[in-house]
C-alpha cells in the first residue's frame, strides 16, 4: 500500500462509501491524491462516516444501487477511471430477517453497478468486493482457494455467491466487448476502528465497554478469519493499481489472515477485554432465534501472495489491539485523524 502514486488525479468511484470499509478506503484514496466519488445509501446514524466532520470527496451521491436508471446517470456523469464496488447488505443475521432486500442489493445491485460502469469512456477496471462466505462451506481447516466451489445456505452467503455469478457473467460480457477487467476480491471478518454494525463481535464488545455492561457473545467456539480493515484494503488497492496500469490479473483473489492465525470468538473476546481497562467481561448470549451460522471458515491467500505480492501485515491479536487503541482514543481525537494515523503506521510495517 506504500506505492499509490498511480491513483493521483484519477477519478475513483467507491460504492458503499458511507459504510465502514468504504470510509477507510475513501480516505486512503484521498490521501493518495485521487478524485474520489461516492455512491451509497445515506449513512446510518451512528456510523463511522458520520463521526468524520468532512471526508474530502469530490462528490457524494445518496441513492439505492437497485435504482438502475439513476445509478447509470450518476456513473455516466462521473466517468470513473476505476470503480471499487463495496455497496451491499453485509450482515448474515439481517439477511434472515429481510432476505428479499438482501438479494435485491447484493445481486441486482451488483449487476446494475457493473453494467453502468462498463459503459464509461474512461473506465480501466472494476474491483468488486464480495466475501469469504461465497464458498460452499464444509467446515474444513484448509483455507478455501479461489477456484473452490461456491455456495451458500443462509440468505447472505447465498446472495453473495449469486453476486459472484453476476460478476462472472459481466466478466464474459466485457471480454466480448471492450475487455475492461472486472476482478472479484474476497475477504473475511474485518475489524477496525469505527465499525458500528450490529451483531458483530468487536463492535458489540466495544458498545458493552462504553456502557459498562457485560458483553453478550454468540458461538464462542467458532473460528473466523479475523483481520484488520487495512489488510484487505491494501489488497484491493494493489488490484486497482494493476488495472490502472493495464497489467494482467486473475479474475478473483482471496485476502485473509495467515492460516496460523486461527482464533475463536472467545479468544478474540478475551483479547479485546485485555486492552480495555475496567470492562465487565462477557458471557454467552442465550439465542433468541435459531439462525444457523458457520463454525469454521478460512481462506487461502496463496494466489494473492504469488501474483500480487500481497501479505497480511497484522495478526488477529494485533488487529484487535489496533481497533481497541483507535476506539479508546476516540473521545479525545478526531476520527479522521485516527484513521490517517493508522494508515501511516500500517504503511510503515515491513511485509
Amino acid at each position: 500500500m506504500n506505492d499509490l502514486k498511480i491513483y493521483s488525479g484519477k477519478r475513483v468511484l467507491v460504492t458503499g462509501h458511507t459504510g465502514f470499509k468504504g470510509t477507510w478506503l475513501s480516505q486512503i484514496l484521498i490521501e493518495a491524491g485521487a478524485d474520489v466519488y461516492g455512491i451509497s445509501l445515506r449513512p446510518e446514524r451512528d456510523s463511522l462516516y458520520r463521526l468524520i466532520p468532512k471526508l474530502e470527496l469530490k462528490k457524494s451521491v445518496y441513492l439505492n444501487i437497485n435504482n438502475a436508471k439513476k445509478l447509470g446517470e450518476e456513473i455516466n456523469k462521473i466517468d470513473p477511471h476505476l470503480v471499487f464496488h463495496l455497496a451491499a447488505q453485509p450482515l448474515v443475521r439481517k439477511s434472515y430477517k429481510d432476505p428479499i432486500a438482501t438479494f435485491h442489493t447484493n445481486v441486482m445491485g451488483t449487476a446494475n453497478t457493473l453494467d453502468s460502469s462498463l459503459k464509461g469512456k474512461s473506465i480501466s477496471g472494476i474491483v468488486a468486493i464480495t466475501t469469504d462466505k461465497v464458498y460452499r462451506n464444509s467446515e474444513t481447516l484448509d483455507g478455501y482457494r479461489e477456484d473452490d466451489p461456491l455456495g451458500g445456505t443462509d440468505p447472505y452467503s447465498a446472495s453473495k455467491s449469486a453476486s459472484e455469478m453476476v460478476i462472472s457473467a459481466w466478466q464474459n460480457i466485457s471480454e466480448s466487448k471492450n475487455g475492461v477487467p472486472i476482478v472479484a476480491a474476497r475477504s473475511g471478518n474485518v475489524i477496525g476502528g469505527g465499525d458500528r454494525a450490529e451483531d458483530r463481535l468487536i463492535p458489540d464488545l466495544i458498545r458493552s465497554f462504553r456502557s459498562g455492561t457485560k458483553a453478550q457473545i454468540r458461538n464462542p467456539n467458532s473460528i473466523r478469519p479475523w483481520q484488520h480493515v487495512l489488510d484487505p484494503l491494501s489488497g484491493y488497492l494493489i488490484i486497482g493499481s494493476k488495472l490502472l496500469k493495464k497489467q494482467s490479473t486473475s479474475k478473483s483473489y482471496n485476502f485473509g489472515p495467515s492460516l496460523n492465525a486461527k482464533l475463536t470468538v472467545a479468544q478474540m473476546a478475551y483479547e479485546a477485554c485485555s486492552h480495555w481497562p475496567n470492562n465487565n467481561g462477557w458471557e454467552i448470549k442465550k439465542q433468541e432465534d435459531s439462525f444457523p451460522e458457520s463454525k469454521l471458515l478460512l481462506l487461502s491467500n496463496q494466489r494473492a501472495i504469488k501474483e500480487l505480492g500481497w501479505q497480511s501485515k497484522l495478526s488477529a491479536k494485533e488487529a484487535v489491539k489496533w481497533t481497541i487503541d483507535w476506539e479508546s482514543n476516540l473521545d479525545k481525537n478526531n476520527a479522521l485523524d485516527l484513521i490517517s494515523a493508522q494508515i501511516q503506521d500500517f504503511k510503515a510495517i515491513k511485509s
